[in-house]
């Protein structure tokens, strides 16, 4: 009928515009499906299930995710960590539909687990053109992708791993080295056989080894562990943190109270073991499901991620992720109300509380567990100083092999990248400029050396080139006092 149609929806996923990859997190946990060996990213919760699958009843790791890009965070890298007797599931195709025949194509799952049993493969011989076979793959009963006319094995197998669609499930081997022979006639898909993750055996020390899976090239962001607490899990966050120039968030378990989590701030601080890499949240909070009136209770550093998230996206590495910024759109309760007494010991004790503010949700803190406060009671402080090695590592990459001569080139180059790095850090309020009593500018904030007072030539003829870079991150306004002072009738106001 003609007319104007309008249809209404609503919006689901991450609210940020533009993706910073500094805003990035990086999740090692268990998942319902998905490739081992390596992290994936994914931009959006609907590519992490096409990949990892759905929600499973023995991890944190979807609603997590699910979180994450709810609440405005755009790119996550997922490390899948499995049992160690995990198996993955396959199907082999060949040349008769009885004994004897030989054996053309293997499917195998993407990755360890029962899931594999629902992925069927069914073969169509003849095609729909002569001398052609093609191969259909379908998830729990939906085609998700064919082949198309194939005139060979070989064909056929590229056909499915060069498809972004049939590649996140499963992958194909040729095994006819012979050549010349085209599957059977399936009538209908036949199963892969049902793999196992063996996630039950999963212990710390696999989640500690998961984390190496996200490469250095990655760049900076926040690494996290929903699925543990462990000790040893907080330890491994936190020296990949310092070595890979990120930051680590941790948590307690589901049922600490205030007092417990007072107790853990204060340990990881005493421990010191690259803690101004470390931040600390609490409590658990509450996200809906897909039963209407339905929560379900997780770990709260994703949704602190998502919030650190918004803050890069939307003004700086400097902006904590915290206060108005941090409102909640779909975190919906936390499971302990904190007060602002309990709120500021919990602050005193390197925690950062989830709070119940102005009847919405908020990240309510943005302290270091570091006990060196005078450089690193911010985690924003470490997240600039990130931002900086990590641009300054790329930008500089461009003038290795450059020729050292006589007039200086080299450096008025290296010096020229790291302006290049600093300046807008320093124009966007990152680094905190001294001016004197009258308003003249002392510093701006930053200073770059790279000269031949610090590169000898006996050094130079060794192919080192120093730089030296000096930076004053802006602080974090945390606190706000205001004195109020009543006068009678027959005073003046103050």
């Amino acid at each position: 009928m003609p007319g104007v149609s309008i249809q209404t929806a609503v919006r689901v996923g991450p609210s940020a515009a533009t993706a910073v990859e500094t805003s990035q997190a990086f999740f090692v946990g268990k998942t319902a499906r998905g490739p081992i060996g390596e992290a994936k990213l994914v931009t959006s919760l609907a590519e992490f299930e096409a990949i990892y699958g759905g929600y499973a009843s023995y991890s944190y790791t979807h609603p997590s995710v699910q979180t994450f890009f709810e609440e405005g965070g755009t790119r996550a890298y997922i490390a899948r960590v499995v049992g160690a007797a995990a198996a993955t599931g396959s199907v082999t195709l060949d040349s008769l539909a009885g004994v004897g025949g030989v054996q053309l194509l293997t499917i195998t799952a993407n990755g360890p687990g029962a899931w594999s049993s629902d992925i069927t493969v069914q073969c169509v011989n003849p095609g729909t053109a002569s001398n052609t076979f093609i191969i259909k793959i379908y998830d729990g009963g939906e085609l998700v992708y064919s082949t198309g006319n194939c005139s060979s094995i070989a064909q056929a197998v590229g056909r499915i791993n060069s498809s972004a669609t049939a590649s996140k499930i499963v992958t194909a081997t040729d095994l006819n080295a012979a050549g010349g022979l085209f599957p059977h006639n399936n009538a209908s898909p036949v199963a892969l056989s049902a793999g196992d993750d063996d996630e039950g055996a999963v212990a710390a020390a696999d989640y500690v080894t998961g984390l190496n899976l996200f490469l250095e090239s990655f760049g900076t962001g926040v690494v996290m562990c929903p699925d543990s607490s462990n000790t040893t899990v907080q330890t491994g966050l936190a020296n990949h943190a310092n070595s890979y120039n990120r930051l680590a968030f941790l948590f307690g378990p589901y049922d600490d109270t205030i007092a417990e989590a007072k107790s853990a701030g204060q340990v990881l601080s005493g421990a010191d073991v690259n803690a101004e890499h470390v931040a600390y949240f609490y409590p658990w909070v509450y996200v809906p499901t897909s039963t209407t009136g339905v929560n379900r209770l997780i770990p709260p550093v994703a949704y602190a991620a998502a919030k650190r998230a918004v803050a890069h996206t939307q003004v700086g590495p400097h902006k904590p992720g915290a206060g108005l910024i941090s409102v909640a759109s779909f975190v919906n309760g936390v499971a302990t109300d904190i007060d602002k007494s309990n709120g500021d010991a919990l602050d005193d004790a390197y925690v950062n509380a989830i709070r119940v503010i102005n009847n919405t949700i908020r990240v309510y803190g943005a302290r270091s567990v570091s006990p060196d406060t005078t450089n690193f009671r911010y985690i924003t402080a470490q997240d600039v100083v990130n931002r900086v090695v990590v641009e300054a590592n790329r930008s500089l990459e461009d003038l290795l092999f450059s020729v050292i001569d006589g007039r200086n080139t080299v450096f008025s180059a290296v010096e020229s990248k790291l302006f290049a790095i600093l300046e807008p850090l320093r124009t966007n309020g990152a680094l905190f400029e001294a001016f004197d009593a009258n308003g003249k500018r002392v510093d701006f904030g930053y200073s770059v050396k790279c000269d031949a007072s610090i590169n000898p030539t006996s050094q130079l003829a060794d192919g080192l080139v120093k730089a030296r870079i000096g930076l004053r991150v802006s602080s974090v306004g945390d606190k706000i006092e205001v004195d109020i002072i009543k006068s009678n009738l027959t005073k003046s106001v103050v």
